[in-house]
């Protein structure tokens, strides 16, 4: 971190030994857990690669290739520039209270001194954010697309249907990018429902992780299919059965509220959009599910043959 025209950095035992606890909590190992949701957030969205999987040569062994990459570049990358940001903080205080919608622009600022600096630093931080949305946005439309595809989305059969100018599906992106724009105009309304919907996000994401691995625990795991790095036995029972026991203890730690005391316009509400969003799928559920057709993709090795869809 720059230091010409900062504060100096905090202490070794700041970094490294001093706990603070200013949640409202008595509980220490309560508030440690629960802080863990901020790396929850961080590998919540893993899984992208995945959905990417009939456009990607020998999936079953490039795939999770690809997602232990993930982990360990975000692992290799965050750690130093985590503990950089611990040693440049000077006054949390001002960090937990600052005015800026983003408190990482004050501990910007704290170590350089200048409010440009700060907006540079700021800067160089969200340009690959930018990046990132690009390929949120190609998984998340081919993810509505193959629901389209399955007769399990509204609108179905303009969802489904390939550009065969782009050759991809350019109607479920554009509709994903119709749902964001909806999702931004609730900041202008009410900044409280904004961030009631993404401070759901880590809860979501886990939840699919589990709605994917415990049917298959629970029946055995008779059904799977075995990849290239697939685990057999009992280790695969114990991994799967920690995974599943870990995201539902965490959901639960999750809901509690940020901090006490709360109110309206700081409560935690994870809880009621998990809820309604589930009372909504199982309703459209009821709704489709005598025209859903499932997924009738033939693995054939490492290819997948995929049912012809229209184009527009």
């Amino acid at each position: 971190m720059p230091r010409v025209n900062g504060l100096g950095y905090a202490s070794d035992s700041f970094v490294w030994k001093d706990w603070q606890n200013q949640t409202g909590y008595e509980s220490n190992a309560f508030v440690f857990l629960a802080g863990m949701l901020n790396g929850a957030y961080t590998v919540g969205a893993l899984d992208v690669t995945s959905h990417m999987a009939e456009e990607i040569p020998r999936p079953s062994r490039n795939i999770p290739k690809a997602i232990l990459a993930q982990m360990v570049i975000g692992f290799v990358t965050a750690i130093p520039y985590m503990v950089a940001l611990l040693y440049a903080i000077n006054d949390l205080d001002a960090v937990l209270t600052t005015n800026t919608p983003f408190p990482l622009a004050e501990i910007y600022y704290q170590a350089t001194g200048s409010r440009g600096g700060a907006l540079g630093l700021l800067i160089v931080m969200f340009f690959p954010t930018f990046l990132t949305c690009i390929g949120c946005y190609l998984t998340a439309g081919r993810t509505l697309w193959t629901l389209a595809r399955d007769n399990a989305t509204p609108f179905s059969p303009w969802m489904s249907r390939i550009n065969p100018t782009f050759r991809n599906p350019f109607n479920a992106t554009l509709a994903c990018g119709a749902v964001v724009v909806a999702l931004g105009c609730i900041y202008v309304g009410s900044k409280t429902a904004f961030n009631a919907f993404v401070g759901s996000f880590a809860v979501l994401s886990s939840l699919s992780y589990v709605t994917a691995i415990l049917p298959h625990l629970l029946s055995g795991r008779r059904s799977i299919n075995p990849g290239h790095f697939y685990m057999k036995g009992p280790l695969g029972f114990l991994v799967n059965g920690i995974s599943c026991s870990y995201v539902i203890a965490f959901v639960v730690i999750f809901c509690f509220p940020y901090a006490l005391p709360t109110d309206a316009e700081t409560m935690n509400y994870t809880s009621l959009i998990t809820g309604g969003l589930s009372i909504f799928v199982a309703i459209w559920w009821f709704v489709t599910r005598s025209s859903y057709k499932g997924p009738n993709a033939i693995p054939l090795g490492e290819i997948l043959l995929a049912p012809e869809v229209h184009s527009v």
